[in-house]
């Protein structure tokens, strides 16, 4: 029975082996042919340099400047590859993009250069981005990590943050000098730093001016009595000399002279520089202490240069010392000086705070709070959601399902809690992107920018097809690279343009420049100027001429004026 089995399957393997050859020829032949997507959809596929996106090739290639490997784009508008989807009502997909290079662009699903996958783009979001609105898949806006938040009315407020040092008011310091000359007997007041109170007794001096002016006064006193003009005319001699009344009053009541006189502090306060000693002789008008009150302390903080025209006198503010943190005193904006710090550009601006319990020691620095403004029931919203594009000011309003608006608003006061005021261009209610803002920004020019270049690329292919046909080209002998398709003379040296035949990269380049100059304006031809008349030429784009004074389109260079007509040989030198 082996035996038996075993002929049986030595007979029916050729038979399977021919069907099964004949079933993989079958699927052989009906596998359709690898082709490329324009030749599957009849839709025109383009490519560019990574590096240089003016540059648009119909083909593969390489670019003719930097040597770059060309990339696939595909033009807007084109029909959608064989993986959208054909049933009604489904998206379709337009075409398959890198995530991190929006510039790669294939026909299916994939991976990209850098081996990511590929995310679709499809075709209701190219014509969405077409206009002011931008389109985008919601798994890319979810790779960018957009945020949105909500604009609404609130309270808006600006603090001021900076730096103070704390000093001694000005007006609560008094010094302590003689109108006399004298040697010092003893001193009260020896220590610099001692709290002391008004009328406290410093030192004491003998003066043989005041020895002299109090016999004086007692003389007249007993002789003229208190009422007499000579009495009264000792007595003010003695108070010019700042004598205190009381001491006055006890000379008078003594009727002895004193030999050493007291001299009295003029107001309660601390003593903060002692130039004094025991049995030293004092000059008028020397200053023997500096008596300062620290009841209340100055503080001088610094302001910079845009904030100084909010600072008004009266503002409240607030202080936090160092060792202290979350301890706040009060205090408000006593002066703002008028001059600006020339080295600095900063605004000295004076504040007053109250000091109880010396805490506010003079010399210490301390954080300062200025509150100089405050908008209430205003329109605000995140500061980060703004784009600063020199004088505009661009946010990008979410309208859900992907689709974002770019819109110009005007802003006012910037607060605190990075919060912006709107005054126009957008209402409570809507929602604005805080994150990812530069990627959608991004993602807008590329479709924009995309979109233009295929249009002139198209319009060049169209306006130089005399060029390929015949490919020749009108060069300069003197500057091969003055390079026209028509005959004239060069924008360089005036001498006339030659007739030869042109390479591929000079018909590539002869294109772009036509195209540059068709997509910029009307430019002027040698033809349509009378001899001896000016032109304007690009001097890093000679290519590009114009009939009046202008611009590049390219690069923004001032055109140059040249003569069209036979050039002297003054000029050709």
């Amino acid at each position: 029975m082996n035996y038996r089995t075993l002929a049986r399957a030595v007979t029916l393997a050729p038979l399977f082996l021919a069907s099964t050859a004949g079933l993989w020829v079958g699927c052989a032949e009906e596998q359709p042919s690898k082709t490329t997507p324009a030749s599957i959809h009849g839709e025109e596929q383009f490519w560019t340099c990574g590096m240089h996106p003016h540059v648009l090739e119909p083909g593969p290639g390489q670019c003719p400047i930097c040597g770059m490997d060309l990339t696939p784009v595909n033009a807007p508008g084109s029909k959608p590859p064989a993986e959208a989807a054909s049933a009604s009502g489904e998206r379709k997909i337009k075409y398959w993009t890198a995530p991190m290079d929006p510039t790669f662009i294939a026909d299916k699903p994939g991976k990209s250069p850098r081996g990511m996958d590929l995310v679709p783009v499809y075709e209701d979001e190219v014509a969405t981005g077409s206009g002011s609105t931008i389109s985008i898949d919601p798994v890319v806006v979810q790779n960018m990590g957009v945020r949105i938040e909500r604009v609404e009315r609130q309270s808006l407020f600006r603090h001021i943050r900076t730096i103070g040092e704390v000093e001694v008011g000005e007006d609560l310091v008094s010094v302590v000098n003689l109108r006399f000359s004298g040697w010092v007997e003893k001193i009260h007041v020896d220590r610099t730093g001692d709290l002391i109170e008004a009328g406290e007794s410093l030192f004491e001096i003998y003066s043989p001016d005041l020895v002299a002016a109090q016999e004086e006064y007692l003389l007249a006193l007993r002789s003229q009595g208190p009422k007499s003009d000579l009495t009264r005319s000792a007595r003010r001699k003695l108070e010019l000399f700042d004598l205190d009344p009381r001491d006055i009053e006890t000379v008078a009541r003594s009727g002895k002279v004193r030999r050493a006189v007291p001299i009295r502090a003029p107001r309660s306060g601390y003593v903060l520089h002692k130039n004094i000693v025991d049995g030293g002789r004092v000059s008028a008008g020397k200053d023997l202490y500096t008596i300062g009150d620290l009841s209340k302390v100055w503080v001088q903080a610094e302001v910079y240069e845009h904030d100084a025209p909010w600072v008004e006198v009266g503002q409240p503010a607030q202080m936090e010392l160092t060792y202290q943190k979350g301890e706040v005193i009060e205090g408000s904006v006593a002066y703002v000086y008028p001059t600006l710090n020339e080295v600095a550009r900063t605004l000295t601006v004076r504040l007053e705070f109250p000091n109880p319990g010396l805490r506010l020691k003079p010399g210490m620095f301390a954080t300062v709070y200025i509150q100089f403004r405050r908008e209430d029931d205003t329109l605000v919203l995140p500061t980060e959601a703004i784009l600063h594009s020199g004088t505009r000011e661009i946010v990008f309003v979410a309208l859900g399902d992907g689709r974002f608006e770019p819109r110009e608003i005007t802003t006012g006061l910037v607060g605190d809690r990075h919060l912006t005021q709107v005054l126009s261009g957008l209402t409570a209610g809507e929602e604005v992107v805080t994150s990812g803002q530069f990627l959608i920004d991004s993602e807008s020019q590329l479709q924009e920018a995309i979109a233009k270049m295929l249009a002139r690329r198209s319009g060049a292919a169209n306006s130089s097809a005399d060029i390929e046909h015949d490919e020749t080209v009108y060069a300069c002998p003197m500057h091969p690279a003055q390079l026209s398709h028509e005959p004239g003379r060069c924008p360089v040296c005036g001498m006339d343009l030659e007739e030869r035949t042109a390479s591929p990269e000079e018909l590539t380049q002869l294109r772009m420049s036509r195209s540059d100059t068709e997509h910029a304006g009307h430019p002027s031809t040698d033809t349509e100027q009378e001899p001896g008349s000016s032109r304007y030429v690009c001097p890093e784009h000679p290519e590009i001429h114009f009939d009046k004074p202008g611009r590049c389109p390219i690069d923004g260079t001032f055109l140059e004026e040249h003569q069209t007509g036979p050039m002297s040989p003054e000029n050709m030198q």
